[in-house]
């Protein structure tokens, strides 16, 4: 795990011998107590993101970080990014799984406020072309097995008629619960999509990645484009899973995802039937 070096430190003002790495996310953050420390991927996302989250208007509705700049007075210094600790655990995935619901109903409640950012069509990551495999019909990449399941769950895609928002596109490992306070969101990664996408990856993530009954789909379901939300999150993790795949960069859950798919895949598409 690569530390943030003196010139980070000096410029958010931490003292070396206090920090420590943070587990969980993708274990590239560190703390001293005081102020997590990121590495900075894309830094148009990360300005926008420091420039909503500094203005939020409802902490007793949802937490959210609230970003420190820097001694020369950005977000960013040498490729790092900062914020002030945020009180709170991650939920318990399942125990908690109504907890993230509740969290990200609250987020995009406050979220839906905002104006769209530019850099989204901009954007080029893995990530972002698994949106638009979702969304925009670009090519998917991929393995015959991938792509088969990509090619059914394109055959039943329908226009979906709700407005688009911002809205936070990876909500379900990034909702964190404290005694006495608000719940908390956190690591946004800003996509502009209908707000029942955020939900709808939420719980495929849930049901093909954490063991979550298919009954989910049902305790979830909020609007007519529900299971439209559910066909648009599954082509999104599958098209960037794609994108991996044909770059021989598989890691972690990813190497078993199209496997864990297909039967969510099947029964999305039952209920479409």
């Amino acid at each position: 795990m690569r530390a943030p070096g003196p010139a980070v430190l000096r410029a958010f003002s931490v003292a070396d011998a206090d920090l420590r790495p943070l587990p969980g996310g993708q274990g590239v953050a560190w703390s001293d107590g005081r102020l997590v420390l990121k590495p900075v991927g894309y830094a148009p996302e990360h300005a926008w993101v420091c420039d909503v989250y500094s203005a939020w208007p409802d902490h007793d509705l949802i937490r959210v970080p609230q970003p420190v700049k820097s001694a020369e007075g950005g977000w960013t210094a040498y490729g790092w990014g900062a914020h002030i600790f945020l009180a709170g655990r991650d939920a318990v995935l399942l125990e908690e799984v109504a907890l993230v619901k509740r969290a990200s109903d609250a987020f995009h409640l406050v979220a839906s406020t905002l104006t769209p950012p530019s850099f989204v069509d901009h954007r080029d990551d893995p990530w972002a072309f698994g949106d638009r495999v979702a969304w925009e019909g670009v090519p998917p990449q991929g393995d015959r097995r991938a792509l088969s399941l990509i090619g059914r769950l394109r055959d039943v895609t329908e226009p979906v008629l709700a407005a688009s928002h911002v809205i936070h596109g990876d909500i379900l490992p990034n909702v964190l619960v404290e005694t006495g306070l608000p719940l908390a969101v956190i690591d946004w990664p800003p996509y502009v999509r209908p707000a029942g996408t955020a939900n709808a990856i939420a719980a495929t993530d849930a049901v093909t990645f954490r063991g979550a009954p298919l009954t989910l789909f049902d305790d979830w379901q909020d609007s007519d484009d529900w299971d439209q939300f559910l066909v648009r999150a599954l082509l999104y993790r599958l098209g960037t899973t794609g994108w991996f795949t044909a770059r021989d960069r598989l890691t972690g859950s990813l190497r078993t995802h199209v496997e864990r798919a297909e039967p969510v895949v099947t029964a999305v598409l039952d209920r479409l039937s």
